[in-house]
């Protein structure tokens, strides 16, 4: 009951980027799913409320907008706002009628395609494109 995934994601969360880089490395080598699986955990879509509207924008570019429905059909109010947020009026328009008209959706689906967008949001991260959370995120 104690420990696991999430407990480690956790301390991830709080450790210095360059020693959680070299963990993650380090544990990719040795398991490369157990890596995944803790990654998925470290940030999750709704961390996404705490990115600069210029992150948001980088990840509305690199994700496709279907995939971002699907996501944010399962996201919290504060979660689906950043993203209208950083929308036209006329495209949040458009995007909440093409999300609204999405039929029911296991929850399966939504949290695979809210893992996939922090898949490419930390691939953008790494990358330098977007900030993200984490023990150096100011």
């Amino acid at each position: 009951s104690f420990g696991g995934i999430k407990a480690a994601a956790k301390i991830m969360n709080m450790t210095k980027t360059e020693l959680e880089n070299s963990i993650m490395a380090n544990l990719g080598e040795i398991d490369p799913d157990l890596m995944q699986k803790i990654q998925d955990n470290m940030f999750t879509f709704e961390n996404l409320v705490s990115v600069d509207n210029k992150g948001i924008q980088v990840l509305m570019r690199n994700v496709e907008p279907d995939l971002l429905m699907v996501a944010m059909k399962g996201a919290s109010e504060d979660a689906k706002n950043r993203f209208f947020d950083n929308m036209s009026e006329r495209a949040r328009g458009m995007f909440r009628d093409d999300m609204e008209a999405l039929p029911p959706l296991r929850m399966a689906d939504v949290e695979d395609a809210q893992k996939q967008i922090m898949r490419k949001a930390r691939k953008l991260s790494d990358s330098g494109e977007l900030m993200l959370g984490g023990a150096d995120f100011v």
